[in-house]
């Protein structure tokens, strides 16, 4: 019973290192690269964190009320804070391309307005026939 304890201690303490070792600072220019360590990360934690859950079942009372159990929890909460950080960086991210995504748009507007397209012309003669 005392080895599922210490194996999803483990896992846990596995998941939180390689949140730690993921630094996300939101700079443009290290979007690219942040975005594709991040979904690394994601790939190789999805296991971790399925086995963790699986592990989580197998406990009894007992085990859920040891201190072992306590520390495992302190751990999670730990990733759970990493996982936040991680997210509000993504959120910044993502707030940004939508002001960019605006800003072009409303450029086109504006030469759309200034440069119509073939076809949209209108006609620059005066009818002098009154």
């Amino acid at each position: 019973m005392k080895d599922t304890l210490k194996n999803a201690q483990e896992i846990a303490e596995q998941i939180l290192a390689r949140a730690k070792a993921l630094v996300l600072t939101g700079e443009k220019d290290n979007e690219e690269a942040e975005l594709e360590a991040y979904m690394d990360f994601l790939d190789e934690h999805e296991s971790l964190v399925e086995e963790l859950s699986d592990l989580r079942t197998q406990l009894d009372e007992s085990e859920r009320s040891s201190p072992e159990f306590e520390e495992l929890k302190k751990t999670i909460i730990q990733i759970t804070a990493f996982y936040k950080k991680h997210l509000r960086v993504f959120e910044a991210s993502h707030k940004n391309a939508k002001m960019s995504y605006r800003d072009v748009k409303q450029g086109q507007r504006l030469n759309a307005g200034y440069n119509p397209l073939p076809g949209n012309e209108v006609s620059s003669k005066f009818d002098i026939k009154q």
